[in-house]
């Protein structure tokens, strides 16, 4: 195997630096455990999983899209490095694990207190630039895919996939959740009644070169993410 280019940042670098760019966009980060290297972070809990595997940071904001406006809503992102082919599929297959596992009752917690998820998004530190995978920045922006949202052409197709499985995985749910004793047979904690959250990916706007896009499964699609008010700020 080659060896790696001296100028790519680890996993853990990564994340830093992921984090430390949307802590300066003003959004509140927490961390899946105490950071010593951030520690103005916060940190979530996960409950009700059987496995260890959780997202990295878990972010909170408004949603902004045409007319509609949510606020201060979380959002759990996964964080792959974005230098090879296989950090997108691998960062695919995290975001539908930890959907699935939110529709089975897994539990998010900030300061012992429940939170609701709005959103699993993928992150790579290429979203800075406008898309996830490192060699997507050698198309010309000039080509980019339209549609109810502007994408680079893996990150149109990896939102497009993402959101596919989102419908497939909340059919086979609602399956099994009207089977009775599911719960007992498949060991898992059925949450029917929860709010089912979107799923997709994080970038910069590629073309106006400002502001997060969160690309959703949820009509219109193309929501801009922005820091809520802090507290003493005007409206």
């Amino acid at each position: 195997m080659g060896r790696e280019k001296p100028d790519r940042l680890s996993e853990a670098e990564v994340q830093l630096s992921l984090g430390a760019w949307v802590t300066e966009l003003g959004f509140t980060v927490s961390d899946e455990r105490p950071n010593d290297k951030r520690p103005a972070w916060g940190v979530f809990e996960v409950r009700n999983i059987d496995r260890g595997k959780r997202p990295d940071l878990v972010i909170q904001g408004d949603l902004i899209a045409a007319q509609t406006a949510i606020s201060a809503v979380y959002v759990a992102i996964e964080i792959k490095r974005g230098y090879k082919h296989h950090d997108i599929p691998d960062g695919f297959d995290a975001i539908l694990d930890y959907f699935g596992d939110y529709l089975w009752g897994t539990q998010y917690l900030i300061d012992d207190e429940p939170i609701e998820i709005a959103a699993f998004v993928l992150v790579t530190l290429f979203s800075r630039k406008g898309y996830l995978f490192e060699q997507e920045g050698k198309f010309n922006p000039r080509s980019i895919v339209r549609g109810p949202w502007d994408a680079y052409p893996m990150t149109f197709t990896i939102s497009r996939l993402l959101w596919r499985q989102k419908d497939n995985l909340v059919k086979r749910f609602q399956l099994l959740a009207g089977i009775p004793k599911a719960e007992r047979k498949i060991k898992g904690i059925i949450a029917p009644g929860r709010q089912i959250p979107k799923i997709g990916v994080l970038v910069l706007n590629p073309r106006v070169r400002s502001g997060v896009l969160l690309m959703l499964s949820r009509n219109p699609y193309h929501w801009h993410f922005q820091p809520g008010k802090k507290e003493g700020q005007g409206a």
